[in-house]
């Protein structure tokens, strides 16, 4: 029988695939729509918009929506309080960002005006996401994210497929997506009960930014990481190769939909776990659970890669499929690594995932010089996949100090090279190969069997 910690944590994670999987699923489905009516150039464009709005919301706001979310979870800490500041900040910032609005456009910043629209949206929408989980609306955390994808399903295909906008359109229909999204949480938790002007704390501000100020060059760092490539590629490469590299990020986008549903969840696990036992077994089940199911995941992603790429997008973006195993490895231990960084926020000991992360900043922003020149696509995925084994494993060694984790390092490194064999058999074999497809059915039996064997065998129980 599973004990109480992880039938939490299971419920949760059910709560949260209900909104994620839903949202992601509608995501997924308009990739093939748009890409029929925007050229790679167009799509490499929103992309690079997109990565940079994304790069600048933990920036500008100084990851203050982090520190909202860990402090409104403490009982003993008023969860007014707590919302009244941070989006009093918030706010200041947003009129800071609308300051800007001159000196860009001095500079003929591209989009503009949609550009801070939408990351002043996008703050507000990512504070009160981490409040609204935070206080234990996760229901309507996750709900609200299926609602976002849907508004941005229909306004988006209505500006790109029949008024053929394009770049503007995709722009247009984020905001709308995310003006929705923000209506939706206010209404549904009533949220100005937990807002009053006057409940703006100094103290309480200081209190967040302790906890938040390491997590400010950990979010650029992190960038530099996970998303920097996308400027070497349009350097390097161009325009028109972001747009592939970026569709070639969809397919392992399905691992990070799966991960995203149970870092939610495993976040106010790790959380409340920490707080009470401490328990060095339950950690480590989880954790090497999480690697079994991912390589399982993974594994199958490989069997359909080149039938789905055929008839998921356009013919012009099928070369894309080449860059899909390295960036579903580079996926892989990105959540690692993510994983072991919620050790960080639960023990509120964020100053190791800064230093962690510029490590691994370092590293990917060598090898992304080093490789995109010569390897061009290949390079960035390949660059990305070791940058984020470098930071997963400095981790694992960092946060000992707090919580030992029991690694099963022979079913790791035994399903990363059955992986490794099922990337290389997309690269020397027929796309249509009967052989091909009966090896790779085989290994995925393999990884199945040597996964999920241990998951049932522990039950991820505790002591």
């Amino acid at each position: 029988m599973l004990n109480n910690k992880v039938k939490r944590l299971v419920n949760n994670i059910g709560i949260f695939a209900i909104g994620n999987l839903g949202s992601k699923l509608i995501s997924f489905i308009l990739i093939p729509i748009f890409t029929r009516y925007m050229s790679t150039t167009d799509f490499g464009h929103v992309d690079l918009i997109t990565t940079t709005v994304n790069m600048l919301l933990p920036v500008v706001a100084l990851s203050i929506a982090d520190a909202v979310f860990r402090f409104a979870m403490e009982k003993r800490i008023n969860q007014a309080e707590v919302l009244s500041t941070g989006f009093l900040f918030t706010m200041f910032m947003i009129l800071i960002t609308f300051a800007m609005y001159p000196i860009l456009l001095f500079f003929k910043v591209s989009y503009v005006v949609y550009i801070i629209l939408y990351l002043s949206i996008g703050l507000i929408q990512n504070l009160l996401q981490n409040f609204v989980r935070g206080i234990g609306f996760v229901r309507v955390f996750a709900i609200n994210g299926l609602v976002s994808s849907v508004v941005m399903a229909f306004v988006g295909t209505w500006l790109i497929v029949y008024k053929h906008t394009a770049v503007q359109g995709y722009l247009v229909a984020l905001i709308i997506s995310a003006a929705i999204s923000v209506a939706f949480m206010v209404f549904t938790t009533k949220i100005w009960h937990y807002f009053r002007f006057n409940n703006f704390s100094l103290h309480m501000l200081k209190s967040m930014f302790r906890y938040s100020i390491p997590l400010i060059p950990n979010a650029f760092f992190w960038f530099f990481t996970n998303d920097a490539s996308r400027y070497f590629i349009v350097g390097f490469v161009g325009l028109a190769a972001n747009g592939l590299y970026a569709v070639a990020t969809k397919l392992p986008t399905m691992i990070n939909v799966l991960y995203t549903v149970f870092s939610q969840a495993w976040q106010i696990s790790a959380v409340e776990e920490y707080e009470s036992d401490r328990d060095e077994r339950f950690f480590s089940n989880v954790f090497n659970a999480n690697i079994g199911l991912s390589v399982v995941i993974i594994g199958g992603i490989l069997i359909i890669l080149k039938p789905i790429m055929s008839v998921y997008v356009a013919n012009t973006y099928f070369v894309a499929w080449k860059v899909v195993p390295s960036l579903l490895f580079a996926t892989f231990f990105s959540n690692l690594s993510s994983f072991l960084g919620t050790i960080y926020l639960a023990t509120k000991k964020t100053a190791g995932i800064m230093k962690t992360t510029i490590y691994g900043m370092i590293a990917n922003v060598f090898l992304n010089f080093l490789l995109i020149p010569t390897l061009g696509l290949q390079g960035a995925g390949i660059g990305a996949a070791l940058g984020f084994a470098f930071v997963a494993f400095i981790r694992l060694r960092d946060i000992r100090k707090y919580i030992f984790i029991h690694v099963n390092w022979q079913l790791l490194f035994s399903s990363l090279f059955i992986l490794f064999l099922m990337s290389v058999l997309q690269f020397f074999c027929r796309t249509n190969s009967l052989v091909m497809y009966s090896l790779l059915v085989v290994l995925e039996i393999i990884l199945v069997f040597v996964n999920l064997r241990p998951i049932f065998d522990a039950r991820l129980t505790s002591k």
